[in-house]
């Protein structure tokens, strides 16, 4: 009986082993681009359906469009490639938002110096049919203090706008986030709800977004005022909070890292997980890429990420819930002074790396995730090669499971 027990014992040690849950590539790679000319606008996004077929959309500013392809769930039959926006002049595409409500919804937040340079946030909604493709042209949106939109239902938004004045002290100044439920032209529908009601201030930093599948939102911003770290706020589908702010604190204040989303999230049910590059210039060794979750309604410890030897984490790229919520996948790069690669780190429920970082892509600039069935992600790369005068790239698709 006492042999029986410690073999159980090894047993049921081995199964929850984090080494057992490392990443490992499913099935031959999706190539979407191949030996293209190089893009400066790096950003892509990848919308997956329940079933498993993916919409990835990418910016090519050497052909000035911003494009989509969507493939069927064996992720190889691909449709033709679609032209959904055109990139003039000053126009930089920083974070395309995708989301599932029936036909893939799809909102693209931009920086518009061509426009009215002085003040350049803006935003492009537009709704794709299964086919990847839009089926009316992009509705433009520009609001006095403009921040950004996610996409909901129905070709729908949620819009943030900051909210003045200025308070607190020089080394922490904060102010208010506004949030409502506006149309596919852009019209109201519902009044402004003040995301920090009651909650430490957004720091003017980073602010993200994540839709549910029941049409409500998660909204994390970077604080520090009454913490230093994120807050995150549960909104209904018309914008206004839901329940306690949520504190996540770090161990310093979030972002200062260029061409690094600086803060995700990644929301599955009542959990969630947030990622946050922070920085301390008197404490230079904390500085890097940390994790917190929320988990059966506490908040976990705070964790670290960690590169292989020899790299440091240059800033956080993706972060998606699995389609069970059981394990997160966050992307990241690591880099040194001559070198700079993809890498794919899962973690679990309660967001600690499970086992060692997976290469995605030497020379990885960029990437995206969505989460497909069975627990699986396709984790897309793009990658540049070369000089700057003769520099390719490539988006490749990798399914990844545990």
């Amino acid at each position: 009986m006492r042999n029986l027990r410690s073999f159980t014992l090894l047993a049921l040690l081995l199964v929850l082993s984090p080494a057992a849950r490392a990443l490992t590539p499913v099935g031959a790679p999706l190539t979407i681009v191949e030996d293209a000319p190089c893009s400066f606008i790096t950003s892509l996004e990848v919308t997956a359906t329940p079933k498993g077929a993916v919409d990835v959309v990418w910016v090519d500013d050497w052909t000035e469009f911003v494009k989509s392809q969507r493939f069927a769930r064996d992720l190889h039959t691909g449709g033709p490639v679609t032209d959904i926006l055109l990139v003039h002049g000053g126009l930089n595409v920083i974070q395309p938002v995708g989301t599932w409500a029936g036909r893939y919804e799809l909102a693209l937040n931009v920086l518009d110096f061509g426009e009215d340079p002085s003040d350049p946030e803006a935003a492009y909604r537009m709704s794709l049919d299964l086919d990847g493709v839009p089926l009316a042209e992009p509705a433009r949106f520009e609001t006095p203090r403009f921040l950004k939109i996610a996409p909901a239902a129905g070709g729908d938004s949620l819009q943030l706008r900051f909210e003045p004045p200025y308070y607190g002290p020089a080394t922490c100044r904060s102010r208010g986030i506004l949030a409502s439920r506006i149309g596919p032209g852009g019209a109201p529908l519902s009044g402004e709800s003040r995301v920090t009601r009651r909650a430490s201030g957004w720091s003017s930093g980073y602010l993200e977004v994540a839709r549910q599948p029941n049409d409500t939102f998660v909204a994390a911003y970077s604080t520090c005022e009454k913490l230093t770290g994120v807050v995150a706020r549960r909104l209904n589908s018309s914008g206004a909070t839901v329940g306690n702010p949520i504190n996540l604190p770090f161990p310093a204040q979030i972002g200062n890292f260029g061409g690094s989303r600086n803060l995700l999230l990644a929301v599955h049910g009542n959990d969630l997980v947030v990622g946050a590059m922070i920085y301390n210039s008197q404490t230079p060794e904390i500085i890097g890429g940390y994790t917190r979750a929320l988990r059966n309604g506490k908040v976990a410890a705070v964790h670290r990420i960690s590169a292989p030897a020899g790299l440091n984490v240059g800033g956080l790229i993706d972060l998606e819930a699995s389609s069970t919520g059981s394990s997160y996948l966050l992307l990241f790069r690591g880099v040194t002074s001559e070198r700079q690669a993809l890498f794919a780190q899962v973690l679990d429920a309660q967001g600690a790396p499970q086992g060692a970082p997976l290469l995605l892509a030497e020379n990885g600039v960029n990437g995206a995730i969505a989460s497909l069935p069975d627990g699986r992600w396709l984790a897309v790369a793009r990658v540049q090669t070369g000089t700057p005068d003769a520099c390719t790239e490539s988006l490749v698709g990798t399914v990844l499971g545990e």
